[in-house]
């Protein structure tokens, strides 16, 4: 049997809930289970967390998604879009929200666009899509932001099924599509992306990763069991990824000789950047469905090594290929190392790997407790926040089905599934607590990209979340504020006003915790630009350390808590504000 028929086979198994599970592959249905894991923090036993509470429909957000699904076409494409970025568009320190949004292939339907809502403050927003010029009709997958030029004004780039856009910040909420004259535009089904300074000379360059090939003229159904559904990703030639080096505001393709095709193609989808082995210098890691993960480490020039298979980061706990979606990176254990969260599909766990000594990574999945019971869930987008304030990076993960009819197939899982989150209780564990964080997060979504920032602006990280269909949904973080926290608000050099790639380290009373400052994260998508730490009892900041992108590293020491730092790269003093609601 061929790769790709082992593969495919793997898939099918995993769809109706057969693989791993001791089964003959007889088409027997694999249980009655309601897919869904207790806990003991579900039993009671937990203390009391957070609560989101749903505040989409008094937000003003009025955006309908639509994935594309026609029942008729059945593409592949129209499984796996859906992302959302933050940003402050117009610098009024309140933050913006961009949707993307897809197509149905039926020319005669009017076409849905992306939509760019504006903040007002007191989690209000209003639709500026038509007067900001950033309602792109193509079928939109995911986004990134960051400041391109250079100008001080955070520019939007969309990758699309088909011509990517680039929207360049003109100021005074006007954005104009350059991605054609940047050598940006591609053509060609195009998935997570991410902004860095890979060469170290100011200015940031950008990771395109690409999914799949679709030439087809037709897209039958396939069947299984009867029912329709989509086409596995093997059976479509995995897309090459692209690397772009920013020469002075056009970009050229330099994939072949940063090294990036040094490896077999994968069908790329999240794309996140971070120092993963410590040595100043950004890498990329990019979740592969079906396919290995990839992990770059940079030199620091521009030249790129694969070392995923080596490092433990290719493959899930068993040496398979997963079905991986979105990817997060964070300090969760506070050894001062950046682990890794990637999401997978059914049946599958996703996995949490922990940073060894050595560039090495241990797969902690099922010890931390984020694996436990069954796996019913597909998961795609995913965050490494503080959600109480308690100094630890909990987990919150997207989920939903990419099959309307998976009930049909087994009654192990569903297309609309709960959303998760998990408390970080210290010593590399995590507890299941979202059945006890409010009756939002019990609601059954099709959910994809996901954002986790402070929209309201009262020290809590919230969270949006892009459904595959329909209205997004917007949480409130109602944490009893207890616990301190700060915002850092970092501006960088001219050509990176945004101090993408930079690391902030918070010390406060010996404890130690960092973020890193990122064009993209999670499923496709874009959280908070300011950087969130939860301080626990602490009332101030004994030292905060700036290491920027170029390298220099600054320290600020006897900071307050409960404030809006502003950073600015060389200059001793930091800006000290309230956040504005």
């Amino acid at each position: 049997m061929n790769a790709s028929r082992f593969a495919q086979r793997f898939w099918l198994l995993a769809f109706a809930g057969l693989a791993g599970s001791g089964l003959s592959c007889t088409g027997e249905d694999p249980g009655s289970s309601s897919g869904s894991s207790r806990t003991a923090s579900e039993s009671g036993a937990l203390q009391a967390f957070v609560t989101f509470a749903d505040a989409t429909r008094s937000s003003g957000i009025t955006f309908q998604r639509d994935n594309g699904f026609d029942g008729q076409s059945w593409r592949v494409v129209e499984t796996v879009n859906g992302g959302v970025a933050v940003l402050d568009a117009d610098g009024d320190g309140l933050l913006d929200i961009y949707f993307t949004n897809a197509r149905k292939i039926d020319p005669g339907s009017p076409p849905p666009a992306n939509a760019l809502y504006r903040g007002r403050g007191d989690l209000k927003f209003e639709d500026v899509t038509a007067r900001s010029g950033t309602g792109d009709t193509a079928l939109s997958m995911g986004c990134s932001v960051a400041d391109v030029d250079g100008d001080g004004r955070p520019d939007i780039y969309v990758t699309n099924l088909g011509a990517n856009r680039l929207y360049r910040n003109l100021g005074a909420g006007r954005f104009e599509d350059i991605a054609a004259r940047a050598g940006l535009a591609s053509d060609s089904m195009d998935a997570g992306s991410a902004f860095f300074d890979m060469d170290h000379d100011g200015d940031l360059d950008l990771y395109v990763a690409s999914y799949v090939n679709d030439t087809r003229t037709e897209h039958p159904p396939f069947v299984f069991r009867g029912v329709l559904g989509y086409w596995p990703p093997v059976n479509y030639e995995p897309a090459l990824d692209h690397l772009y080096e920013n020469t002075g505001g056009r970009f050229v393709d330099v994939s072949t000789k940063s090294g990036i095709r040094d490896v077999e193609t994968g069908r790329g989808l999240g794309v996140i950047v971070s120092d993963f082995n410590r040595d100043g210098h950004p890498d990329i890691f990019v979740a592969n469905d079906l396919s290995a993960n990839f992990m770059f480490l940079g030199d620091g020039k521009g030249r790129f090594e694969e070392t995923a298979f080596l490092n433990g980061t290719a493959f899930g706990e068993n040496g398979d290929s997963l079905g991986s979606m979105g990817v997060d990176s964070a300090d969760f254990d506070s050894d001062g190392r950046p682990d890794l969260v990637v999401t997978n599909y059914y049946n599958q766990p996703n996995n949490l790997y922990r940073a060894m000594a050595a560039n090495e990574y241990a797969e902690m999945a099922l010890i931390s407790g984020i694996a436990a019971g069954n796996l019913p869930e597909v998961s795609w987008g995913v965050h490494f926040a503080d959600f109480d304030n308690d100094g630890r990076e909990d987990l919150f993960v997207a989920n939903g089905h990419l099959n309307p009819g998976a009930r049909e197939i087994t009654d192990s899982t569903s297309y609309e599934q709960v959303n998760r989150v998990f408390r970080n209780a210290g010593g590399g564990r995590f507890e299941d607590v979202g059945r006890s964080c409010g009756q939002a997060l019990t609601v059954s979504q099709v959910g994809r990209g996901s954002s986790a920032a402070d929209f309201d602006n009262d020290g809590d990280l919230d969270l949006l979340i892009a459904n595959s269909f329909g209205p997004p949904q917007l949480l409130r973080n109602d944490v009893v504020p207890s616990q301190s926290w700060i915002l850092v608000h970092l501006i960088g050099s001219a050509r990176n006003s945004g101090a993408i790639g930079a690391r902030v380290t918070v010390t406060t009373g010996g404890h130690r915790q960092w973020r890193e400052r990122r064009s993209s994260a999670s499923y496709l998508s874009v959280n908070d630009p300011r950087l969130h730490f939860g301080l626990g009892a602490a009332t101030k900041i004994d030292r905060l350390e700036v290491l920027w992108p170029d390298g220099s590293v600054e320290v600020h020491e006897n900071l307050p808590a409960r404030r809006l730092l502003t950073v600015r790269q060389g200059e001793a003093e930091v800006e000290v504000g309230e956040l504005g609601r």
